[in-house]
């Protein structure tokens, strides 16, 4: 099933994605259907149980959805789980009960206080050889959603940082090494996504053919 019949085939509540953004987790996820996997899933109340099914639909019988939201009962490849991720207990017990994410989406508020605190929280549990990807990015230039043109405190204003600090090790330690040059491997920036890639190099030297 792709992940677009997945979405017609929801019944159980709305769904708004952009069409182009099928194509784009399909490149990133395909390798994860039919595996065990875990994906954490930033999302509001409303649109939860919606969007945890069309995941369930697609990523097949193997996965698990954690949503980080309340108001249902866990089914059972769902659970729902409320929290503040700026308390580093309701983390650990996220990872105790589930296992680190293999896959993070945030779809929540879209407001960039809430985004970049999440993914600063999660950036350091998210499984090595994971995937994280924030929804929406074009709010950042939205007034309703904080945002505004060159406004380093949007999403996309904290994602351009996040590109000089990527490239760490060749600053001459005016950055210093962190957990996020450290693991991870990629950033690709899309018209509305971000899709972060983890994994950590072994050896970043330069070699010479002969």
């Amino acid at each position: 099933m792709s992940l677009y019949d997945a979405f017609t085939s929801v019944k159980s509540g709305e769904i708004e994605k952009n069409v182009h953004f099928f194509s784009i987790y399909e490149r990133y996820l395909a390798s994860y259907k039919s595996r065990p996997c875990v994906l954490f899933l930033i999302i509001d109340e409303p649109h939860a149980q919606a969007q945890a099914e069309m995941w369930v639909r697609y990523l097949g019988a193997f996965s698990k959805i954690v949503c980080l939201t309340n108001g249902y009962k866990d089914q059972d490849q769902i659970a729902f789980r409320a929290g503040n991720l700026d308390n580093p207990l309701f983390r650990k017990q996220l990872v105790i009960e589930f296992g680190a994410p293999d896959i993070v989406i945030d779809d929540g508020s879209h407001l960039p206080e809430d985004t970049v605190s999440s993914f600063e929280n999660l950036n350091a549990i998210i499984k090595n050889n994971g995937l994280y990807f924030i929804e929406d990015t074009y709010t950042s230039y939205w007034e309703n959603y904080k945002g505004s043109l060159g406004d380093p405190n949007t999403i996309l204003g904290y994602a351009k940082d996040l590109i000089d600090e990527m490239h760490a090790h060749h600053t001459g330690q005016v950055i210093p090494p962190n957990s996020f040059s450290e693991n991870v491997q990629s950033m690709h920036i899309y018209d509305g996504l971000l899709v972060f890639e983890y994994g950590r190099y072994l050896d970043r030297r330069s070699v010479k053919n002969f």
